[in-house]
């Protein structure tokens, strides 16, 4: 599912944010820190805050099967 970023989003329940991550891999976005997903347009804080988490979790998955990020 992460190769369709606007999937992925609908599955988090965030796919208002669609268009905003436009463009962007998911590997572009799990890089993305608080400041920076404000900076993209992602004012409430709760869907930051969710994004994040699921980010961190990403991340965890690919350290644990060696997929790069």
């Amino acid at each position: 599912i992460l190769p369709d970023v606007p999937s992925w989003l609908r599955s988090l329940r965030l796919h208002k944010y669609a268009v905003t991550f436009e463009g962007c891999t998911w590997k572009d976005m799990v890089k993305m820190s608080d400041a920076d997903l404000e900076a993209k347009g992602v004012v409430a804080m709760g869907a930051r805050n969710k994004l994040l988490k699921v980010f961190e979790m990403v991340k965890a998955e690919c350290v644990q099967k060696g997929i790069p990020f």
